[in-house]
């Protein structure tokens, strides 16, 4: 029995200093494979060097964040799909649309989120959703495609229980839920909604190191191994032991990712 988290940018420069021991610390804690997001080209040859030294632990994804989009998209678009990892993707992402930070380009984040959609469904992979301000956006983009061809999960899941039901009803999508659920306040709406809202068969851990990290570590860099701090608050919110917790989970993201 192994934990994994589905969404941790171990690439990132925080992580430079002491990436192997961050690796290792995951591997000591039970997380035996990650996912690793792509957010723009310049995520991809450290990704790659990633799976270079962690094979049989690290997993790529092509995707353009939404805050990324810069004036030539088509061209960060054409380089993250072309580029040739060393291993296959599993997953298109992290796509999305963003309108906490920026509005004022919210047609283009359309677009680009579309058009990276398209490319899910041609390449048969799930896709990773980035929603911040902007569910009712979200929406209108899936339902414009055939939602049984498309699977993904909605990333660091931050809507209300109406949002939740209404991506219950999308059959193939699930919810990746990380450390804000172990935040006494601001995640007191998201622990209500895995108690009451979540089946257990719909959730994915997942940490957005360095971001993110939960209790008691908030405001410190997030890692991969606090995954099984999410792991045991769920535990306790579903009123199951932490082995169920993680039994269902890993399990419910080897499915999404088709992950051995």
């Amino acid at each position: 029995m192994y934990l994994i988290d589905t969404h941790t940018h171990l690439f990132d420069e925080a992580f430079d200093v002491d990436r192997n021991v961050v690796v290792q610390n995951a591997l000591d804690a039970g997380v035996e494979k990650m996912i690793l997001p792509c957010v723009n080209p310049q995520s991809l040859s450290r990704i790659d060097d990633m799976l270079a030294l962690w094979s049989n632990n690290c997993f790529a994804t092509a995707g353009l964040h939404p805050e990324d989009i810069g004036e030539d998209y088509k061209g960060q678009i054409n380089e993250i799909f072309g580029y040739k990892f060393r291993k296959p993707i599993v997953a298109v992402g992290e796509i999305g649309i963003d309108l906490y930070w920026r509005q004022d380009n919210v047609n283009l984040q359309i677009e680009v989120f579309e058009y990276q959609l398209k490319k899910a469904v041609e390449m048969q992979l799930p896709v990773i959703i980035h929603c911040r301000n902007a569910y009712n956006e979200i929406f209108e983009v899936l339902e414009k495609f055939d939602i049984t061809k498309l699977s993904g999960v909605f990333h660091c899941f931050s809507g209300n229980a109406e949002d939740a039901r209404r991506i219950i009803e999308y059959k193939s999508f699930m919810f990746g839920i990380g450390g804000v659920v172990t935040f006494k306040k601001s995640g007191a709406e998201i622990a209500d909604i895995v108690s009451n809202v979540l089946p257990i068969e719909k959730i994915v851990l997942e940490t957005d190191s360095p971001y993110l990290a939960p209790t008691p570590n908030r405001g410190k860099r997030n890692e991969s191994a606090f995954v099984k701090i999410t792991a045991q608050k769920i535990a306790e919110l579903k009123q199951l032991s932490l082995e169920k917790i993680i039994e269902i989970t890993t399990a419910n993201a080897c499915r999404l990712f088709k992950i051995d």
